[in-house]
């Protein structure tokens, strides 16, 4: 008996020394709302996204880019990516050489399905015409639509939900 309260006693010190918040491996009495459920590696089907990049600098459009490439893992999805903005001008032919990494990512993806469009309005701002414009895959063209917001509408129309890429800012460390 004696050695029993030496033994809880001694229990009761080492737990009054252990830093509040401290829990040992398995402890779920630090996570009152339990374990999130795994469903990272869950595929969608028959997505049906219409896509506004606002391409207004480059590393929008490159961020963009890994965006639409996750969608387009999803069975079944219809992706179609409105891009307007100044940095429309990337996919001008005669901007092909500074920016052949993204064009050629984006030439992949149509290839894969993505219907991409460049905003007709973006295009006459950035003083170029339809015809300066990369078709990206003979296959699968790209467009130059009449404008952005009533593309997106129109697709919206056909049951397409909207997604709009925005690129955080990363925290300070």
């Amino acid at each position: 008996m004696k050695m029993l309260l030496k033994t809880l006693v001694l229990a009761a010190s080492l737990n009054a020394l252990l830093p509040i918040g401290s829990a040992s491996a398995g402890d779920e009495s630090f996570a009152p709302g339990g374990t999130a459920i795994d469903r990272h590696t869950e595929k969608f089907h028959d997505l049906k996204i219409i896509m506004d990049l606002k391409a207004k600098d480059v590393e929008t459009v490159k961020y963009s880019t890994m965006v639409a490439s996750r969608i387009i893992e999803h069975p079944g999805t219809k992706l179609v990516v409105i891009v307007e903005g100044p940095y429309v001008a990337m996919f001008a032919k005669k901007n092909y050489l500074d920016h052949q990494g993204i064009v050629d990512q984006w030439v992949d993806l149509a290839n894969k399905g993505v219907q991409v469009e460049f905003c007709g309005n973006s295009v006459q701002s950035a003083h170029l015409a339809p015809a300066d414009m990369e078709g990206l895959t003979e296959k699968n063209p790209a467009v130059v639509n009449s404008g952005a917001y009533p593309s997106i509408a129109h697709y919206e129309s056909l049951g397409y939900a909207l997604v709009v890429p925005i690129l955080m800012p990363s925290p300070e460390k």
